[in-house]
């Protein structure tokens, strides 16, 4: 199912794939290459990459493994966030990963945004159970999840590749309490 979405925050348009341009994604990655990398995982840098990663969550889109939003502020993505690895059946649950333009960060926005889109989750998408993970040195995310009631349940030892290394990453989720089974 692809999703046309909207959600709107006092300074933020968070928007689904759909309603952006692959324009709007190469400024985003090639403008913050270098500091997208520092929280891991792949980050694409040539056209030919974006235009790979936007294939590929259309994909997971369409096979509704996955939701994509994209904040917008005066027309420009300031940040990327996925509920990803959508689970249903007796899970019911999903990954929320997210990152921010380096000039935007410190401002409030993600918890903005966030908040927004983890009620989207647990109302739109029906999800019991969302999970996130950072560094242990990213302190802004740790603020960010715990302003969200996410609670920390661990440490991963060398849990996912940034920059060439394995990387340690503290294990939160947060549950969705009034959750209640919904017809397929």
């Amino acid at each position: 199912m692809t999703y046309s979405i909207r959600l709107d925050t006092s300074r933020l348009k968070i928007v689904g794939i759909n309603e952006i341009h692959i324009s709007q994604l190469n400024a985003y990655f090639k403008l913050n290459y270098e500091h997208l990398q520092q929280g891991g995982g792949f980050v694409p840098r040539s056209d030919t990459e974006i235009q790979s990663v936007h294939q590929n969550w259309l994909i997971n889109i369409q096979n509704d493994s996955e939701v994509r939003f994209f904040l917008m502020l005066d027309e420009q993505i300031i940040g990327v966030v996925g509920i990803s690895n959508i689970v249903r059946g007796a899970f019911q649950a999903a990954y929320l990963g997210y990152n921010m333009a380096r000039d935007f960060q410190g401002k409030g926005y993600m918890s903005e945004a966030l908040e927004e889109i983890v009620f989207f989750a647990f109302s739109g998408l029906n999800l019991h159970r969302l999970m996130a993970n950072y560094r242990p040195d990213n302190l802004a995310s740790a603020r960010v999840l715990e302003k969200l009631g996410f609670v920390k349940e661990g440490l991963a030892k060398d849990y996912l590749m940034v920059n060439g290394q394995w990387a340690d990453h503290i294990l939160t989720s947060k549950t969705n309490h009034h959750w209640v089974s919904r017809p397929s």
